[in-house]
């Protein structure tokens, strides 16, 4: 059995021994450029995820010495529901053994969720299969370009697309008579011709869902520059802990990241944080070279936000201040789905 308290006091032996604070500001600033020149946005239909500019690379480290998950952990959140409901719509009735959800991304404009994404995955994120549900213009950059294929899902003439780039993988579009559009894409170590096989047997395998998933945080605050920009709410999990991420990135490229869980990695990112804040009722530290802030809510929840706004921006972290000081946290998601078929 895993015992919390001796990992997080290792983790404060770690901290005893840490490098000079002169270096590792010097180390946050070179990774975080790196990071900068990624884009906050989700790959379509779980080709990648959201990073956070950490700047840490001893929780990288950590993590590589851990045995890779070889099944779904239980995962106690929270009740769920929220301020808006998402119907699920659909589901693959068939996929491959040992498959089971590990993610759930849902794109916000407004009062509405007009695009779905779920993801299924052997245990661990190396590999996917992924449903997305409707179509967003913030995706267009995203579309799968490439040769397509015209296939047959269940009698709806549908497009096949293979990219092999950095992140190889198939991917199928159809939309049936009355319904959004629906795209099937499959991220295995399976050669071009499974993947295809694979894509149409999910597929043609596609059901309705009658569940539904929930929207629990939102904005009391944002400046006007994304105040109408659709944001992105990822649940998911990592190692055996609960994540939920709020993402969005205007066409500026000025993009804010705020991740929510019980992570034992953010105790150890924070312990290199230099500067101690308060904000509303609750303590943490805040990294301004960086434009980040690590919180833990009264209910040991870990918070981590960071506003990328590019160098030399002073007002990005009190703007980044106010968006915390009024966002609704919302009531924490259930969990419950993960792992499931």
């Amino acid at each position: 059995m895993i015992d919390t308290d001796a990992i997080r006091s290792a983790f404060a032996a770690l901290a005893d021994e840490a490098p000079p604070s002169d270096r590792i500001r010097a180390s946050l600033t070179i990774r975080a450029r790196r990071h900068r020149q990624r884009r906050l946005i989700l790959r379509l239909a779980g080709a990648g995820t959201v990073a956070a500019a950490t700047g840490v690379a001893a929780t990288g480290a950590w993590r590589l010495t851990q045995p890779p998950a070889s099944r779904f952990p239980v995962l106690h959140a929270g009740p769920g529901g929220g301020w808006l409901e998402v119907p699920l719509r659909f589901r693959p009735a068939w996929l491959p053994r040992s498959y089971g959800e590990g993610k759930r991304t849902v794109i916000v404009d407004g009062t509405q969720a007009p695009v779905l994404s779920r993801d299924w995955q052997p245990g661990t994120a190396n590999q996917a299969i992924s449903l997305l549900i409707g179509w967003h213009p913030s995706l267009d950059p995203d579309r799968p370009s490439g040769r397509p294929t015209t296939v047959d899902v269940n009698g709806v003439p549908g497009r096949l697309v293979q990219v092999a780039d950095q992140t190889p993988g198939t991917y199928l579009t159809w939309q049936p008579p009355g319904q959004p559009q629906l795209l099937v894409s499959v991220h295995t170590d399976d050669v071009a011709d499974a993947q295809q096989d694979l894509a149409l047997r999910v597929a043609r395998s596609v059901r309705p869902d009658p569940e539904v998933t929930w929207v629990g945080p939102r904005f009391g605050w944002l400046p006007p520059d994304l105040a109408t920009v659709p944001w992105r709410l990822n649940h998911g999990f990592e190692d055996t802990n609960w994540t939920q991420e709020v993402a969005m990135s205007d066409p500026g490229g000025r993009q804010l990241l705020i991740s929510m869980g019980t992570s034992a990695a953010m105790r150890l990112e924070n312990t290199f944080a230099t500067t101690p804040i308060r904000i509303r009722e609750w303590s943490g530290w805040q990294v301004p070279e960086m434009k980040q802030l690590f919180l833990t809510l009264p209910d040991g929840v870990e918070v981590f936000a960071q506003l990328d706004d590019g160098p030399g921006d002073e007002q990005a972290m009190p703007t980044l201040i106010r968006i915390i000081e009024e966002f609704e946290f919302g009531p924490w998601p259930d969990m419950s789905w993960i792992g499931g078929r």
